[in-house]
């Protein structure tokens, strides 16, 4: 599914680069491995070729779809994001694990939303700067663009949303 030397994305540890292909013995089985290497941390990862898919690793995005993320950090929040405080932080997380860099950018742009309205929580602020350096990955991977352009461009997204916000209060 994989080859060495391409990008991939893990739902939760976000983007990494196929290192090596190796077989290794688990349980008395010899099995081949994907030898990740996280862009994030510099972590090694090792995840079963057979498993791959179930676990939800996949190719990163490929530049086209930059647009659609961006598309979604200037548009609108979840309706229900002001709700209850742990089902907010449940519903949020499982978009941040499900691999979905659309969900991945709903998640910051949601974070990004209620900061506004109050200061968030330890665990809200982590989920958001989890969710956030994913995105910022991916985007990184799929563009090459540098790190400080791909934050720049999103957060001008962002910020298109909020001067659209605050045209619709004052009109």
């Amino acid at each position: 599914m994989f080859k060495i030397g391409e990008k991939v994305s893990h739902p939760i540890f976000g983007v990494g680069d196929v290192k090596k292909i190796e077989d290794k013995f688990f349980m008395g089985k010899k099995q081949k491995y994907y030898i990740l290497k996280l862009a994030n941390n510099g972590m090694t990862l090792m995840i079963p070729v057979q498993k791959a898919k179930e676990i939800g690793l996949r190719h990163i995005i490929p530049p086209e779809k930059i647009v659609e993320v961006l598309n979604v950090l200037a548009n609108k929040i979840d309706d229900n994001i002001e709700g209850n405080y742990k089902n907010r932080i449940r519903t949020q997380s499982e978009m941040l694990s499900s691999g979905d860099i659309l969900k991945v950018a709903q998640v910051v742009k949601n974070y990004i939303y209620l900061n506004q309205l109050d200061k968030l929580s330890a665990t809200e602020k982590n989920l958001y700067e989890r969710a956030k350096k994913m995105l910022e990955n991916e985007i990184m991977a799929a563009s090459n663009l540098e790190n400080n352009k791909v934050r720049f461009m999103l957060k001008e997204a962002v910020n298109k949303s909020v001067m659209e916000r605050m045209q619709r209060k004052i009109n």
